[in-house]
């Protein structure tokens, strides 16, 4: 299960993108072009790193089409994410037993996952609040019912999120008290053998 496909609206720097991937995809392009906005949608997408109370994410991130736009009366964030692979048959059997609730078939009859997350301004809480959705090959949220239904944190044990951006002190970034590797290493449990390399 891999990502092919990722839309972005409003996010930061990008007002609107919808970018094909592969097994590996480089984006090339100079500094303030949305190559980092990319990356950090991906990651918030599949982390569920924006809270109720903001946590991961502030108004700076909602796209401002002047200066002096007011975050909170702009357009809501959406951030598409679509996983699926070239093949027929070719996802593990018990990995689609697990998501079975979320899978759909796309139009050429291939497995597909496809999870949007949407942030707005909401008076009611006076906060910035994500809502989380998977969604049907069409783009519509499944039913209230299957979403109720869905295990979020089955589907996120599936689409784990790697993240390095550029490195200034990659030892310090890999000593046993650095602060994101080594708790993601140990959490993962990546055999001594792979992790000795």
């Amino acid at each position: 299960m891999i990502i092919k496909r990722l839309k972005i609206q409003n996010f930061r720097s990008l007002a609107e993108v919808d970018v094909p991937l592969d097994e590996t995809t480089v984006f090339i392009g100079a500094n303030n072009t949305g190559k980092t906005a990319l990356l950090e949608a991906v990651r918030i997408a599949l982390s569920r790193r924006w809270g109720k109370h903001g946590t991961g994410f502030s108004p700076l991130d909602v796209h401002s089409a002047a200066p002096a736009t007011d975050a909170k009366a702009s357009p809501p964030v959406r951030i598409q994410v679509l996983l699926w692979d070239e093949e027929d048959g070719k996802w593990d059997p018990d990995l689609v037993g697990a998501l079975e609730d979320v899978l759909v078939l796309d139009k050429l009859g291939r497995n597909l996952v496809s999870l949007r997350v949407t942030c707005s301004w909401q008076k009611d809480s006076d906060s910035f609040e994500p809502v989380w959705e998977f969604l049907d090959a069409a783009d519509n949220a499944l039913s209230a019912k299957q979403q109720r239904s869905i295990n979020f944190s089955t589907f996120f044990g599936y689409a784990p999120v790697f993240y390095l951006s550029a490195l200034r002190d990659a030892l310090g970034e890999f000593a046993n008290r650095a602060s994101l590797w080594t708790r993601l290493l140990k959490a993962i449990r990546i055999p001594n053998d792979i992790g000795s390399l």
